[in-house]
């Protein structure tokens, strides 16, 4: 036999070995049980080289801390825009210091719910920085679910959220690996990679047992993002260093913290400090890379992961509050106005569809522009605890949104030594104050 004939005759040959032990691998999985659904449980998150450290990413931290407190009444999902008015209201309403890596209790928004409605629910703050409308539907296709599953879901949206220029895809955030196992995306895969060689890859993960070997062994341990190129926290760049001048940071420790690192971080490495000074910075840069483009390729996607995270709540029978999260008004024309007329028809008739509650307070004027604000985008303190009472005020008025809450003739627990409302800075505070002394 020449050695052409041979090389003719041996490709099929190893062809038909490659699909023969395809096919007998398929039937061990099949017969042994290991190819059966994930399912992220504590055990599962802990089972990771991240908790023998006590030191990981974010969505690490997010679904070990959701995972080993009690099942909220009510989840906050959202990017640093949400995580910043939450965490800084919160810990202004405690009167202390607040880690973000596994303090997300939102003990002020329990406060106003019992105040506004009666009502005294247990939440949570999800909030990451960074995250896309893609990454809200992969937390609550893995986490919220089964014994985990809360009552009420508040989604805090921005145009960041569906349209960061700098996104290559969906599948390029830590949450879409970290998470990515544990959910269904079947139908979603097409929009979810940037080109054809990944969305080949991952229908090979999907069909082909030799493919999926490595991670049934694994069982439901989730995968590691060590040296794993990733879309991590866009907000974070430019402020990852705290520089010292005579012993102080001179850097905004506030947008630090919700933006937070795009490395492993550990508990006490990110606080949010609770009586910080007014300070602003104009990121209007920033965000004209983000919207140069205020149709990219990744709007189709995220548009797809959002609707389809309504779907899911409304299957899983957790009411939906979509709130278009305010932002000034100098960063609202970065985007034309054609945009936003689109965009909010978008929101509200997505969540009409899926029986969600739609708040429109994207120019909202109870969000004082030279009081509200860390920079044209992030709420402080004064704008998180606006907003958090303006969430209850909305909630209050659909009641069959929060019959299932718990009652409670009394408030939420607090710091008494914490005001109820912190003073907001006067209107001619310096929008040119330092960003922290």
């Amino acid at each position: 036999m020449n050695k052409k004939s041979y090389k003719l005759q041996a490709f099929p040959t190893a062809v038909a070995l490659f699909a023969l032990v395809n096919v007998a691998l398929a039937f061990g999985l099949q017969s042994s049980g290991l190819n059966k659904p994930k399912e992220l449980t504590l055990k599962a998150v802990q089972a990771s080289n991240y908790e023998t450290r006590k030191e990981g990413p974010w969505v690490w931290w997010v679904a070990r801390t959701y995972l080993s407190e009690p099942t909220p009444d009510v989840v906050l999902l959202g990017s640093s825009q949400m995580g910043s008015a939450i965490f800084s209201a919160e810990a202004a309403h405690r009167g202390q210091n607040l880690d973000t890596c596994d303090e997300r209790q939102v003990t002020k928004l329990t406060e106003s719910l019992t105040k506004t409605a009666g009502k005294a629910p247990r939440v949570f703050n999800f909030a990451m920085g960074g995250a896309m409308a893609s990454d809200h539907l992969l937390i609550a296709e893995s986490l919220l679910r089964g014994d985990h599953k809360p009552k009420i879901a508040i989604i805090g949206v921005n145009p960041r959220d569906f349209i960061d220029n700098s996104l290559p895809s969906a599948c390029a955030t830590d949450c879409f690996h970290f998470l990515e196992p544990y959910a269904d995306l079947s139908s979603l895969a097409k929009v979810s990679y940037n080109d054809n060689f990944g969305y080949f890859d991952y229908l090979l993960k999907k069909q082909l047992p030799l493919k999926q070997i490595a991670a049934m062994v694994q069982g439901d341990a989730p995968p590691t993002l060590a040296n794993q190129p990733t879309f991590t926290n866009p907000e974070a760049k430019g402020v990852l260093n705290v520089d010292k001048k005579n012993g102080k940071p001179v850097a905004s420790q506030v947008l630090q913290a919700i933006s937070g690192s795009a490395q492993d971080v550990k508990k006490g490495q990110w606080l949010i400090p609770h009586n910080p000074p007014y300070l602003f910075m104009d990121n209007s840069a920033e965000y004209m890379k983000r919207y140069k483009n205020p149709n990219p390729p990744c709007l189709a996607a995220q548009e797809a992961y959002f609707s389809e995270l309504l779907a899911y709540l409304k299957r899983e029978n957790i009411k939906a509050v979509v709130v278009g999260m305010p932002s000034m008004e100098k960063n609202r024309a970065l985007l034309p106005v054609s945009f936003w007329d689109e965009f909010r028809d978008y929101l509200a008739s997505t969540a009409d569809h899926n029986g969600a509650y739609f708040v429109d307070l994207f120019d909202d004027k109870r969000f004082v522009e030279n009081q509200c604000f860390l920079d044209t985008v992030h709420l402080n303190r004064w704008g998180g605890t606006q907003l958090i009472n303006v969430i209850a005020e909305e909630m209050a008025k659909q009641k069959e949104f929060i019959a299932g809450l718990p009652n409670s003739p009394q408030t939420a627990p607090t710091n008494p030594k914490a005001p109820a409302n912190p003073a907001a800075p006067t209107a001619t505070a310096s929008k040119t104050a330092p960003l922290w002394q």
